[in-house]
């Protein structure tokens, strides 16, 4: 599984239990994370550290609280390679693509939202 559910409930308790509001948090987030990805891609190979950082950090972010936590730990660990000034490879962005797919996927399931944004 993708998606740690209890974050999930944690984050219905944060906005007051009203499931709308949960909706709207994970629409954004199925909004937003393709641009987010797609600067993490580019800005890796190019060694644009800094950018690749500022994306890994707002991903990681983003991923923590939809419960995606693979996805959080890979960005986590771009993030830390960044600011070391370690150059990624094509096998880390790969790998937060992954994982930014499947939590997309079981997000989508989960809301049934089913691509519909």
């Amino acid at each position: 599984m993708a998606i740690d559910r209890r974050a999930l409930d944690k984050l219905r308790e944060l906005v007051g239990g009203d499931e709308s509001d949960v909706v709207e948090l994970v629409s954004s987030f199925l909004d937003e994370g393709p641009s987010i990805m797609e600067t993490l891609a580019k800005s890796g190979p190019t060694s644009d550290l800094p950018a690749t950082r500022r994306a890994a950090h707002s991903m990681k972010s983003n991923a923590r609280d939809m419960g995606a936590t693979e996805l959080a730990g890979i960005c986590a660990g771009i993030e830390a390679r960044c600011a070391k000034g370690e150059p990624l490879d094509a096998v880390d962005i790969e790998n937060a693509r992954r994982a930014f797919n499947a939590a997309v996927a079981e997000l989508q399931d989960i809301f049934l939202l089913g691509g519909q944004l």
